[in-house]
C-alpha cells in the first residue's frame, strides 16, 4: 500500500481556535450523545479516555460561539432526541 502524504496534507482541515459549539457523538445506530463547550475537540478527547463509558464511532459539531445559544441548542436537542449517554 502506498500513501500519498502530500495529498493527505492538502486535503486535511486546519484546526483553528477553540471550536466552540455543540458536539454530537454517533455509534453505528445513530446519535448517542449531545454536548456543548468552548472547545468541542477537547470534549471529544475526554470521551475517548480509557475510563470513559461512552462508545462511539463518529463525531461532529456545530460551531456556536455564544455560550447561551450553545446551551439552548444542546438542551433542545437533548429533549428532542434523548441520546442514550445524556442524563435525563
Amino acid at each position: 500500500m502506498t500513501t500519498n502524504i502530500e495529498q493527505l496534507r492538502l486535503s486535511s482541515q486546519t484546526l483553528t481556535g477553540n471550536c466552540s459549539g455543540v458536539s454530537f457523538l454517533f455509534d453505528d445506530n445513530g446519535l448517542v450523545y449531545v454536548g456543548e463547550g468552548w472547545n468541542c475537540l477537547l470534549r471529544v478527547a475526554e470521551y475517548t479516555r480509557k475510563d470513559s463509558d461512552k462508545i462511539f464511532t463518529k463525531w461532529n459539531f456545530i460551531k456556536i460561539e455564544n455560550e447561551n445559544e450553545r446551551k439552548r441548542v444542546e438542551q433542545e436537542l437533548r429533549r428532542k432526541v434523548k441520546p442514550k449517554y445524556n442524563k435525563v
